[in-house]
């Protein structure tokens, strides 16, 4: 049953929908999200090899400054040895310098390292997305995938480059100054540390909200890209219709709840700033009494007191630095959930372990074909039908009763609910998909033409294809006349969705496609059901061409147009309800009867006009 992608258990899955509630147990996710983008991270092993001992070496210089400076103080500076300081100072830069070239050092070999791993995850999730069902495609919008094709990919190359060592040094950095303040004195150490269980769990805190606004903040970014994208592209229907006022409403709209989960996160991210200011400045109080106490009593050093003075500074520099940089990883954890829950989704058509790539006949059988795209709301019910090798099918009926669901079983794009459609006598699901449609040659009525040349978007029927043989497609399909009038014939540029060309030329360019492709089966889709008379005509010709000798299932409105049909097919209420040939079915005076003298009676009217 074709039904809207199937995922994975929740055990595995890593979101859901547009990638707001996560299943599962959310610090599980996390782990087992970070674990998978760890992998992404093998092939750069050697890079973040150096890059982990040049954050080693850094961390031991910005741990060595401020010892260095209270040796200054205890034994050069009280002392007044002027010779011993200059050294000393010099030592200091020395290290200074080492740890400035250290951070741009990691931070030009992470940049390398985040772009890679962001185009590898980008280049697996494109081409998922190009292998992924059409259910899924139909069930999410294209501008909620472009997000997560850039966006979310973005936000995980923004955490790894300017993130994940920072993270990680300022984790180091943290755990050194502890280490060296219970080292260079036990008990300034605690009561500088007794602020820590306030520290943690305020960080605690923030972080665990964060993460829940910046999941949201990604969710409603593809939502409002879902939205722009779509009234982007439908630009010419929304100014046909004087819809741009609603447009603007419905996209409004969207911004407005993007910028107010926005805002949530950052003034949660905002409040830690004042938070460990004033944690600081208690600390360093805390410590100046506590020092001056111990000084008094001989227990301790000025220059000790200094450096520990220095450390507390720097102690909340990374604590501050870590809840910050948690945040921006909690935005690439959310990107990369809502990358996996696509590249877990199982495609709901899928080749068979056993299936072959097989040259077709053309051969066609419909056996009791039943489908819905909705459980429990059928489009197609105990469809049977037949063709034979180059045998005209032609399939008619109103608006919505299936004839469209027909081709797309056929093309493989769905499975059929019940039932079993067959190819030269092998069930289709025994056949590759790839394969199937490269024998498969389909004309739509609304063609698409991508950005390229003429001469480009017709090889797209056939890559390897020559200039020559792309010609005499276009010769074939009644296409050369008009493309050799254009100002750069066949080098001519084509323009978003082929919109410098009329309807009829874009339908002379799918038919020269078509012909290079050279298909077994042909379909065609009301693929002359928009254009003039006159353009029409020369269409008819191109198809008539193009279908010599194949299998062709042809969808039309204009029953003029399917008089010479082998077999025609009529479809209503999800049933085949009559067949026959045209001449057959006019005798009977049923269904086709009317649908034809409907259409006759109005020709002669419009005629009369």
């Amino acid at each position: 049953m074709a039904q809207q992608g199937t995922s994975r258990p929740a055990a595995v899955r890593f979101g859901v929908g547009g990638g707001g509630n996560l299943t599962g147990d959310s610090a599980t996710n996390t782990r087992s999200t970070v674990r998978r983008l760890l992998t992404y991270l093998r092939p750069y092993r050697g890079r973040l090899l150096v890059v982990a001992g040049l954050v080693i070496l850094s961390t031991a210089g910005n741990l060595a400054g401020p010892i260095l400076l209270g040796r200054a103080i205890d034994n050069y500076v009280i002392p007044k040895d002027m010779s011993g300081l200059t050294q000393l100072a010099l030592t200091m830069l020395a290290v200074y310098i080492g740890v400035g070239l250290c951070a741009i050092l990691q931070g030009r070999l992470m940049v390398g390292v985040g772009q890679g791993l962001v185009a590898d995850i980008r280049a697996q999730l494109f081409s998922y997305l190009q292998h992924l069902s059409m259910a899924y495609h139909d069930s999410h919008s294209s501008g909620d995938l472009m997000s997560r094709v850039t966006n979310d990919t973005e936000a995980i190359n923004r955490a790894l480059s300017d993130g994940l060592i920072e993270f990680t040094g300022n984790i180091l950095l943290f755990a050194g100054i502890m280490v060296s303040m219970f080292v260079l004195n036990w008990q300034l150490a605690l009561g500088t540390v007794t602020v820590l269980p306030i520290m943690l769990w305020i960080t605690a805190l923030v972080t665990k909200r964060s993460r829940v606004a910046f999941r949201q903040v990604q969710r409603n970014l593809g939502n409002m890209n879902g939205v722009m994208e779509e009234n982007i592209a439908g630009i010419r229907v929304v100014k046909a219709f004087a819809r741009e006022a609603d447009t603007l409403e419905k996209f409004t709209e969207a911004s407005l709840a993007y910028r107010k989960v926005g805002v949530k996160a950052d003034i949660i991210t905002a409040a830690l700033g004042p938070m460990f200011t004033t944690m600081s400045t208690l600390t360093i109080s805390i410590t100046a009494l506590l020092g001056g106490w111990l000084a008094l009593r001989g227990l301790v050093e000025v220059g000790v007191i200094a450096t520990f003075v220095i450390y507390i500074m720097n102690f909340f520099r990374p604590m501050r630095a870590i809840a910050m940089l948690y945040n921006g990883l909690q935005s690439a954890m959310a990107g990369a959930e809502r990358i996996f829950a696509v590249l877990d989704t199982v495609p709901t058509v899928q080749d068979a372990p056993d299936a072959q790539a097989v040259k077709l006949e053309g051969a066609v059988k419909f056996e009791n074909v039943s489908f819905e795209y909705t459980p429990g709301k059928p489009v197609l019910i105990d469809v049977s039908l037949q063709a034979q090798p180059g045998q005209t099918i032609a399939l008619v009926g109103p608006t919505g009763a299936g004839k469209t669901t027909i081709i797309s079983l056929l093309s493989r794009f769905y499975d059929a609910t019940a039932g079993a459609i067959w190819l030269d006598g092998r069930d289709l699901r025994q056949i590759k998909q790839d394969s199937l449609r490269q024998q498969l040659g389909i004309v739509l009525q609304d063609t698409f033409l991508f950005s390229g040349s003429v001469l480009e978007n017709i090889r797209y029927g056939r890559l390897d294809a020559s200039d020559e043989e792309v010609m005499a497609a276009a010769r074939l399909s009644n296409a050369d006349r008009f493309i050799r009038l254009l100002p750069d014939g066949y080098r001519t540029q084509v323009s978003e969705k082929g919109h410098n060309f009329s309807q009829g030329q874009r339908q002379l360019l799918a038919i020269a496609r078509a012909i290079l492709a050279d298909p077994r089966i042909l379909i065609l889709d009301e693929a002359t059901s928009s254009v003039d008379t006159r353009t029409e005509i020369h269409l008819q010709e191109a198809l008539l061409r193009l279908m010599e000798g194949r299998t062709s299932f042809v969808i039309a409105h204009r029953l003029s147009t399917i008089r010479n049909a082998d077999q025609v097919l009529v479809v209503n209420e999800h049933r085949i309800i009559e067949r026959g040939t045209h001449e057959e079915l006019l005798d009977r005076q049923g269904f086709y009867y009317d649908l034809y003298m409907s259409q006759y009676r109005r020709s002669q009217v419009l005629a009369g006009e």
